[in-house]
């Protein structure tokens, strides 16, 4: 059974291009773009890096969680989340029912790298657990992943891909010419697959 695609949920760990993407795909569309992360900063007046400084890691994850409540009403929207969104389950399950959700997946040394060629995002995203944000990811990802695949309807692999590639791939889901079940068949080179369940 196909799915009404009213809006596309994009999630998955930093690095993955969640924003890129979005916008890539919301332009093609003539759809909204929303970034929860920047949503967050410009409703907190600071960064994420100031706001966690400031007032902690709960004092975002639950402005968060109140912002992910709040975007159950977008229409025609293609929303960039937090890589910890996914950790607000009942949110998240709420969310979910409003748009196709999909986990954009790169595995440890593809997101390490990424991260170590990027030196802004140390500051961007300050670390969970105390240590460096590198030193951090495989913990993260360990806990995250099966959130990733059970909160999710599809997963993109995005190791190799470029975001134009993987918003090709999406409108093309969003076309409507594959239901859900088959949509993996188009692609041999494992562009998009099924998450779990």
């Amino acid at each position: 059974m196909k799915k009404q695609i009213d809006n596309i949920i994009l999630t998955g760990f930093r690095a993955t291009g969640k924003t890129t993407v979005g916008r890539l795909v919301a332009q093609r569309l003539g759809w909204v773009f929303q970034d929860t992360d920047a949503l967050l900063c410009q409703r907190l007046g600071a960064s994420v890096a100031e706001v966690v400084a400031r007032l902690g890691w709960p004092a975002f994850r639950q402005a968060e969680r109140v912002l992910l409540r709040e975007l159950r009403t977008m229409r025609q929207t293609v929303l960039a989340t937090g890589g910890g969104a996914i950790e607000h389950l009942q949110e998240w399950r709420e969310l979910r029912r409003c748009g196709l959700v999909i986990w954009l997946d790169a595995d440890l040394d593809t997101v390490r790298s990424r991260l170590q060629a990027d030196p802004r995002s140390g500051q961007q995203r300050p670390s969970l657990t105390g240590r460096s944000v590198v030193d951090e990811l495989d913990e993260l990802l360990t806990r995250r992943r099966p959130l990733y695949a059970s909160g999710s309807d599809l997963r993109l692999v995005v190791t190799s891909e470029t975001p134009e590639q993987l918003a090709d791939a999406i409108i093309e889901i969003m076309a409507g010419s594959h239901s859900a079940g088959t949509v993996g068949d188009k692609y041999p080179h494992g562009l998009p697959s099924r998450g779990k369940k």
